[in-house]
């Protein structure tokens, strides 16, 4: 079993490497580097924000689903899980990762469901998909560009809804209560994630004058080929969609690529203090052990 786990890994790290030497040998690097170094701080700055407070949206999103479970964890303790969750999918994708640690530590602590618990963190990631989706069809017919049916796109958004409140319906129903507020902590997440892409792209000096929406468009795309376990942690995979989609609808290649660079340093900017709970990461939820098993 370990064995194959490596082999996992390995073959996520050789993809990774190769989306990124297609990326940047098709790329003029020297051009990404001036764009890097030329961004404007304070955009940085705000764009780190709200990439943090996109990621305290969806704890309390991924929380909505646990209390249907019910899992009686504080608000405190579910931010310190859902971080730690950040560093582990981020920093360490092989193994079990961070959806799999959080289940693990769940189950020791407070003994929760192993198959409700995976059933919450599932209902989770496929809200976030669900919004992403929707923002991709209230993006398209603003692209510049000849695409079939694009006008029809805002006439889809029902039935994505629907289809997220059929999902909980068919295979998580105890769970369908928290069909709107999930969607709505979702919608929330995205809107800040969104916005920090925006300020992304306002601290790049290249930018200028370009629309954003194409920009978006891609970045929403990349957010779908980034969460497909075929790379690690999504490198490469976002950067292959920001090129090829830049290519696709004419914008500006170097701006899609350094977009995309800068978004992952954010994330990663942000995720870097649940390194603080890999060391004893049973404190989270030290107040619900038995004091023989502390």
């Amino acid at each position: 079993m370990k064995h194959k786990k490596t082999i996992k890994t390995l073959l996520k790290i050789i993809i990774s490497g190769f989306a990124l030497y297609y990326v940047f040998s098709h790329i003029n690097l020297h051009n990404i580097a001036r764009e890097l170094r030329s961004a404007h701080s304070p955009w940085l700055l705000a764009a780190l924000l709200c990439y943090a407070l996109s990621q305290v949206a969806a704890a309390f999103r991924l929380k909505v689903l646990f209390q249907r479970i019910p899992i009686g964890i504080n608000h405190l303790e579910n931010i310190r899980l859902y971080w730690l969750g950040l560093f582990y999918n981020l920093f360490l994708p092989g193994g079990v990762g961070g959806d799999g640690f959080k289940v693990y530590l769940l189950g020791r602590h407070l003994k929760s469901d192993l198959r409700k618990t995976l059933g919450a963190i599932l209902s989770d990631r496929i809200s976030g998909l669900t919004v992403i989706v929707v923002f991709l069809l209230v993006l398209l017919p603003f692209l510049d560009f000849p695409l079939p049916l694009k006008e029809w796109a805002w006439t889809g958004i029902p039935l994505v809804v629907a289809a997220f409140w059929l999902f909980l319906r068919l295979f998580n129903a105890s769970l369908l209560p928290a069909w709107a507020p999930t969607f709505g902590w979702a919608l929330l997440a995205q809107l800040l994630q969104m916005t920090a892409a925006l300020f992304l792209l306002k601290s790049l000096p290249t930018s200028a004058g370009e629309p954003y929406n194409a920009y978006l468009f891609l970045f929403f795309l990349s957010a779908i080929a980034g969460s497909v376990p075929i790379t690690l942690g999504g490198i490469g995979a976002r950067e292959l969609v920001f090129l090829w989609g830049a290519q696709y609808l004419g914008i500006n290649e170097d701006t899609a690529v350094a977009l995309s660079l800068l978004f992952y340093v954010a994330s990663a900017v942000t995720a870097l203090p649940g390194l603080v709970f890999t060391f004893q990461p049973g404190k989270i939820l030290r107040r619900h052990t038995p004091k023989q098993q502390a």
